[in-house]
């Protein structure tokens, strides 16, 4: 038998809380029956064999702690080849052929066992030849997301990660001292060497200089990390190595990551991880895809992603952009003139080209008005940006374009919390009482939520034993499946959505142990 070699990478430990969204109703509904929960364990069929496996709590005897040591045995027994751990999913990465795979399925300490599903770099075309401008030139993605409107000299009120093909270090026209960056793994190459020019592109729309030369960035100079995730030949990379990436960003201060990149399967690790990032206070925004259909991509259609779509030079709908009820915001994604290595300058399109406009704009209105908060900045952007397409928000836009100048004044004239009353939506508030129920039991309920709610919050506390709150859109949650679940030890529990969807919303308690007198309350505004 083969010696089997390992990396082991420690993500640090993530809380589980809420998840941001898109649009929320009345009192919950109980649906009037309790069941059995069962945790299945789930796997897609797939080329790949490398896969993310997740295990139960009781592998490490609790909910806030991880035993690394203890998964690897479960990996090694089974024949699997692990490359690192994710602690905040109590999962691990490992190839795993059918053996391994059908043997890890059969170990009851092993809750789910997922495809990692590929991740791309997302251009669409660029053009044939070089733009280098004599003197410096704004592009219209600039004005047209009112970055020229909101100047800030402070470039370290806020940092933005890139997470892309790599930077262009040296480049004159790109932040140079105050840049810092990592390679996600060794097989990239160097971070301040970008051999695609993807990420240099992106890059300057965030931050290239204003220097009298070349162009500018939405937020001139502004500090940045680079994390590296693609070789110079943009060659795919695996969801888990994205969420190594953010991790990345947030070790090197980030506040606000930009992710032109995308695939077409959805993981459940992934979208947690993503929601434990937000949790922790980032802003996470993405591409929405360019292929031109309703198709979702991601992460850009997590709901804690921002998911931009792209708009060309005369406010319309790219062609190539994605459309679905994720489009958060759009941006300037059609023939975008930045920075390119080496040193030069290149014309791309993309919905690529737009999420970066998106993040230079978070992170601008931020660093004006850094008393508020990751949510309150992501609800402020969607308040203020230009409608286009249907009234109000839609498939194609969003919410609309970002507007710097326009998010920023609505935080100065209403405060971080913003208008009270911003849609016309009459606020509830209230609370359901008493609530018990058995060991390894589910109750469940539903609640209607209307257009136009900004915020919604949901949360247990109270009484005796461990009851765990789960929430999911449109569907019951259950141990697999959910859009919120805190798992935290007592009932002391949380789940908090911004601008959280319209319709039905699933809410459920379960008895991690049993518990009694326990207080569920809701509330949205």
């Amino acid at each position: 038998m083969s010696t089997k070699r390992f990396k082991l990478t420690t993500l640090s430990t993530l809380m589980l809380t809420a998840m941001s969204l898109p649009a929320l109703a009345q009192a919950p509904v109980f649906q009037g029956h309790t069941e059995d929960a069962k945790l299945q364990i789930k796997s897609k069929k797939s080329d790949s064999n490398r896969y993310i496996i997740r295990f139960k709590e009781e592998l490490s005897g609790g909910k806030n702690s991880f035993n690394n040591f203890i998964a690897l045995n479960y990996l090694f027994t089974a024949g699997a080849e692990p490359l690192f751990a994710l602690n905040g999913q109590q999962a691990m990465v490992a190839e795993l052929d059918e053996y391994s795979l059908e043997t890890l399925r059969s170990f009851s300490s092993v809750e789910s066992i997922e495809i990692d599903p590929k991740r791309y770099v997302l251009p669409l075309a660029k053009s044939a030849n070089q733009i280098v401008p004599f003197a410096q030139s704004t592009p219209y993605g600039i004005t047209m997301v009112q970055g020229h409107l909101l100047p800030q000299s402070n470039t370290s009120a806020r940092k933005v990660c890139v997470i892309d093909t790599g930077y262009n270090l040296g480049h004159p026209d790109l932040p140079y001292g105050n840049v810092t960056g990592v390679a996600n793994n060794s097989a990239v190459g160097q971070w301040n060497n970008d051999g695609n020019g993807h990420g240099t592109h992106v890059a300057g729309t965030i931050a290239a200089e204003d220097n009298n030369q070349g162009v500018v960035g939405v937020y001139p100079g502004v500090d940045l990390h680079i994390v590296k995730i693609f070789d110079d030949n943009g060659q795919w990379t695996f969801a888990s190595n994205l969420v190594n990436a953010i991790q990345q960003c947030k070790d090197g201060g980030a506040q606000v990551v930009n992710m032109s990149l995308g695939g077409g399967n959805y993981s459940n690790s992934e979208n947690t991880a993503m929601q434990n990032f937000v949790d922790g206070g980032m802003i996470l925004v993405a591409a929405a895809g360019n292929g031109g259909n309703s198709s979702k991509s991601y992460p850009a259609s997590y709901n804690s992603v921002i998911s931009v779509a792209s708009v060309t030079s005369s406010e319309s709908r790219s062609s190539f952009s994605q459309y679905n009820d994720q489009v958060e915001l759009a941006g300037p994604g059609s023939s975008v003139n930045s920075t390119y290595p080496t040193n030069t300058y290149r014309s791309l399109s993309g919905t690529s080209m737009a999420s970066p406009h998106v993040a230079g704009v978070a992170a601008l209105v931020w660093s004006h008005n850094s008393q508020c908060n990751n949510q309150q900045i992501r609800a402020a952007l969607n308040a203020t940006a230009k409608d286009k397409g249907a009234a109000g928000r839609d498939n194609y836009y969003g919410h609309g374009i970002v507007q710097a100048k326009a998010a920023s004044d609505h935080i100065a004239a209403n405060g971080c919390q913003g208008d009270d009353n911003p849609g016309g939506v009459t606020p509830v508030n209230g609370s359901l009482p008493n609530l018990q129920g058995s060991q390894n039991a589910w109750t469940h309920y539903t609640w209607d939520i209307p257009q136009g709610v900004k915020e919604m919050n949901l949360t247990i506390t109270g009484g005796t034993g461990d009851a765990d709150l789960y929430v999911r859109y449109n569907a019951q949650p259950d141990a697999n499946n959910y859009t919120c679940r805190p798992w935290k030890d007592g009932n002391e529990e949380q789940c908090v959505f911004t601008n959280p969807s319209a319709g039905v919303w699933h809410i459920s308690l379960y008895g991690y142990n049993s518990y009694n007198g326990v207080t569920l309350n809701y509330s949205y505004k």
